[in-house]
């Protein structure tokens, strides 16, 4: 076989349409069909699902973002932490791990801006843009899509997913953001945003690795806006050799889900969710009730940016609303 095929054949593997590979595993039901549903802390707005889809263990948060009972934003962790550690800190009621970072020295690799600072700037990630083998990709490195947390005159938050280069609509400013990649949803962008690249003597390299099943955590909005969802799926022992979803794979899960639009976040090791939940929606009086580590390596791992889901500190009262199915 020419070395031209083959480069053809190792993309068509990498790069599976979201869709077809799915389809043979698993059949997942929209969100509001999942059974078992736990209520996030303080309950009401925010529900808990864990679910098996092929043999991997699937951990989904939806959140209600008409009922004003929550929000989302990042942290970044100046040394590196557990996202346990930092969902603690903020007394939050939920967190994943967020945006890619170096294995070396903890170094951000992803954007992160918050309160419209910026607090994680890869374009001084000397490891990153001085590598002489992404040299030739970093402006697209860079521009790797992120979710944004928008304002508007009168401060009602709405969500975006976006190139980080992409400008901000008008009327509109950007209170955070959080960067990973690649766009899941509605279509898979992991050559364009040079995950997946062609080096110049024809190999391919697949960074993230796209087209094997690992750990992911993915982030997701459904057509209206009105959801949320955060995901995290890995098998057990989830090292590189663990049971997970391919990014092709990840993608078509969240359209079974309901979402429109999605963003893959880091994963492998990094991917971790803890939540606090019940299975009442009753809130407790006396504070936050412990929360768990419900994906995640034991111990966990460092990793340098967080997305949390807080309470926006209005009391929950019985009646208040749940996602509605």
């Amino acid at each position: 076989m020419s070395p031209f095929l083959l480069v053809a054949f190792a993309l068509q593997l990498l790069l599976t349409p979201p869709g077809q590979a799915l389809e043979q595993r698993m059949a997942v039901p929209v969100w509001h069909e999942l059974p078992s549903p736990e209520y996030v802390w303080p309950g009401g707005g925010a529900i808990y699902y864990s679910f098996d889809a092929g043999g991997t263990t699937v951990h989904l948060i939806v959140v209600d973002l008409q009922c004003k009972l929550w929000r989302l934003r990042p942290s970044v962790n100046a040394a590196g932490a557990p996202v346990s550690v930092s969902a603690e800190n903020a007394r939050a009621s939920a967190a994943t791990n967020g945006g890619y970072f170096n294995l070396s020295d903890g170094q951000s690799t992803s954007y992160v801006v918050i309160d419209g600072k910026t607090a994680a700037d890869p374009s001084t990630n000397k490891a990153l843009v001085d590598n002489p083998k992404l040299r030739p990709y970093i402006k697209d490195i860079l521009d790797r899509t992120e979710l944004r947390m928008l304002a508007d005159k009168e401060g009602t938050i709405s969500l975006s997913i976006a190139p980080h280069s992409a400008p901000v609509p008008a009327g509109l400013r950007l209170v955070h953001s959080i960067q990973g990649g690649p766009r899941l949803l509605p279509s898979l962008t992991s050559c364009e945003e040079a995950f997946v690249r062609r080096e110049p003597d024809g190999t391919v390299t697949d960074g993230v690795g796209a087209g094997r099943r690992a750990a992911r955590t993915a982030f997701g909005i459904t057509p209206d806006g009105a959801y949320a969802m955060l995901l995290c799926a890995a098998g057990a022992k989830q090292d590189p050799e663990s049971q997970g979803l391919t990014l092709a794979e990840l993608a078509d899960l969240m359209r079974s889900l309901g979402c429109s639009e999605a963003l893959n976040l880091d994963g492998g090791s990094s991917t971790t969710m803890f939540v606090r939940s019940s299975r009442t929606a009753r809130s407790s009086p006396a504070g936050p009730p412990p929360g768990r580590v419900v994906c995640g390596k034991n111990p966990e791992t460092h990793v340098k940016s967080v997305l949390l889901l807080e309470s926006t500190g209005a009391a929950r009262q019985p009646g208040a609303s749940t996602p509605a199915r």
